[in-house]
């Protein structure tokens, strides 16, 4: 693997020669797709709509972690064409879920109340906390990745 295919998906191996912290950053990413209050699947998709935010291409390429993350092609498509709402693939939580991601893409202080509350009554809680971390974490491996793809791009002859 080249470091222009780097991806937040795999992007743990060429961060291991940083030891200890990027072995806690890679079992971080591991749990969030194990977590209990959103699919491997909608997890994904949130992944995608970062992705599609952040214009990379890469990201967008790069397939899915696998399993049930693996959305089906019609739901991936509509996350990629920014039609979710507009889309009957998709059930109002779900909705509320990719809504909430989008906002917090574009401006995290930018989302209301009325979206949050929707999510929590969707997941709960502890799940709009997850939501919220894992969307964080994402963002910040798609970032990670990003960089070190242009540093490799600088630094080719």
């Amino acid at each position: 693997m080249t470091q222009t295919t780097l991806s937040s998906l795999n992007l743990d191996p060429a961060l291991a020669a940083a030891g200890d912290c990027a072995a806690s950053f890679a079992q971080l990413s591991r749990s969030i797709w194990e977590a209990p209050y959103l699919s491997g699947e909608l997890l994904e998709l949130c992944r995608l709509t970062l992705a599609r935010l952040h214009r990379d291409a890469v990201e967008i390429a790069a397939g899915s972690p696998g399993g049930d993350a693996t959305p089906d092609a019609r739901r991936r498509e509509a996350v990629l064409a920014g039609t979710v709402a507009r889309s009957n693939a998709f059930n109002a939580s779900e909705k509320a879920i990719l809504d909430f991601c989008e906002t917090y893409a574009l401006d995290a202080q930018a989302i209301t109340d009325e979206q949050a509350g929707r999510v929590r009554d969707a997941l709960g809680e502890a799940g709009l906390v997850f939501l919220i971390e894992a969307l964080g974490l994402l963002d910040a491996r798609m970032r990670t990745a990003r960089c070190l793809r242009d540093l490799a791009g600088a630094a080719a002859p």
